[in-house]
């Protein structure tokens, strides 16, 4: 596997140059390793826990789905040895031969089943990586691991998008919780450049204490996302997406509003990103 460089001196960018990866994470690995035991015995805990949520979900999944109830595939992870990632199906059978799919999926495709949107929403069909935790080839914050298709696209058009892989993946990072929507089609890379810029924040101030703040962050989203999708109508949702869809257009807008987001909870403004920087 070939390590890009980032570009040196650009703010927002993390210079890797000369850098040895493997004692970078042995480093980590010797004075954080009650820390990763800790995650892997919770995540075992909250797995068992979530048995029934899962079991409840079954019948619903598979019905609407006519597919497994778990989706495998094989990713990259940690310095690009590849596992194999689980969560809950949330598409109809067959859509995973579809190659487009591997760049990303709008939640209101037509492929993606009814109860998969709001599992998607809610971050709900990722519950079974916990297992991926259990077993050491993720932790509970780290780059997002994605498909194969989508992982050469970026590595191509973003420089130094290989250094993620510097660190084991996550459940959840900075974009998950504060660039809320994936942008599709033309706007990929623009969305990615952000999300990288996040991920590369947390690969420089890597400690237990950002873990446990976006852990929290996390957890909240998915409650309030959650309370959300039950408590409030169709017609509430489609509605605050059309106003949201008017307020932030044109396209400048949206990624100016984006970045701002990401650069709020990663340290370049104020509230939680003055504590990421304390805690680093």
């Amino acid at each position: 596997m070939s390590w890009r460089q980032s570009r040196p001196g650009r703010d927002g960018y993390l210079s890797l140059e000369g850098a040895d990866p493997s004692r970078i994470h042995r480093e980590w690995q010797l004075t954080n390793t009650l820390w990763a035991l800790t995650q892997r015995m919770v995540a075992c805990g909250l797995l068992l826990l979530a048995l029934p949520l899962l079991a409840v979900l079954y019948l619903p999944v598979r019905l609407s789905s006519r597919a497994p109830f778990f989706f495998r595939q094989r990713r990259p992870g940690f310095m690009g040895r590849e596992f194999k990632i689980i969560k809950i199906t949330t598409m109809r059978a067959g859509s995973d031969k579809v190659s487009s799919y591997e760049k990303g999926v709008a939640i209101d495709d037509p492929n993606v089943t009814w109860i998969g949107r709001f599992l998607r929403d809610t971050k709900i069909d990722e519950l079974p990586q916990l297992w991926n935790v259990v077993c050491g080839d993720m932790e509970f914050v780290g780059p997002r691991p994605i498909a194969p298709g989508l992982d050469r696209m970026l590595s191509e058009k973003i420089p130094g998008f290989n250094n993620r892989y510097l660190v084991k993946p996550g459940l959840t990072n900075i974009s998950q919780v504060s660039v809320l929507e994936n942008a599709l089609g033309a706007k990929t890379i623009d969305d990615w450049r952000l999300r990288y810029e996040g991920e590369e924040h947390y690969i420089r101030h890597k400690s237990v204490s950002y873990d446990l703040i976006l852990i929290l962050m996390t957890t909240l989203f998915m409650y309030k996302k959650a309370f959300q999708r039950v408590f409030s109508s169709p017609a509430t949702v489609h509605a605050a997406r059309d106003v949201e869809l008017v307020e932030f257009k044109p396209e400048d807008q949206v990624r100016e509003t984006r970045e701002h987001r990401l650069k709020r909870v990663a340290g370049d403004e104020g509230g939680f990103g003055q504590k990421l920087r304390k805690g680093a």
